[in-house]
């Protein structure tokens, strides 16, 4: 036979109890279930991100100031920025770059170049610096892609 009150179980009161001791005490707190639950942060991408390594090819627009000539695999990419590791210190934030993405050196290839912008650069330890690069439009030399 079942004890109850209220039309309530014994067992309910009991793990109700139980839950809210749990929730109260504060050794506890950083543990508990409820209290883990964070409020969902706001994205700011306006593109999902794909996390397939791709090759970018990457080099200053202005190479007068500094000149370089990156290939490189990318870490992350969207449709209008892309994420890479590299050990070049001369990456600036808001330096331009002209930025081919996909990029191939197969005879035959289209890669299309475009306009890009660092906005942001993660120091990652060991000289490895993570780039972040927006891309701001395509480059169209002759009205076609750069065949190589």
């Amino acid at each position: 036979m079942e004890f109850t009150a209220g039309g309530r179980s014994a067992w309910h009161f009991t793990t109700n109890t139980i839950a809210r001791e749990l929730e109260s005490s504060a050794s506890t707190r950083l543990c508990f279930p409820l209290t883990m639950a964070r409020p969902p942060a706001q994205e700011r991408r306006r593109k999902v991100r794909l996390r397939l390594p791709q090759t970018v090819r990457v080099r200053p627009s202005d190479p007068r100031r500094i000149d370089f000539d990156e290939i490189l695999p990318t870490v992350n990419t969207s449709r209008d920025s892309v994420y890479f590791v590299s050990k070049n210190t001369d990456y600036k934030e808001g330096m331009r770059v002209f930025i081919t993405f996909p990029y191939s050196d197969r005879p035959g290839s289209i890669n299309r170049e475009s306009l890009g912008k660092v906005v942001r650069i993660d120091e990652l330890g060991h000289g490895r610096r993570g780039i972040a690069v927006e891309i701001l439009m395509p480059l169209y030399l002759g009205g076609k892609e750069t065949v190589r």
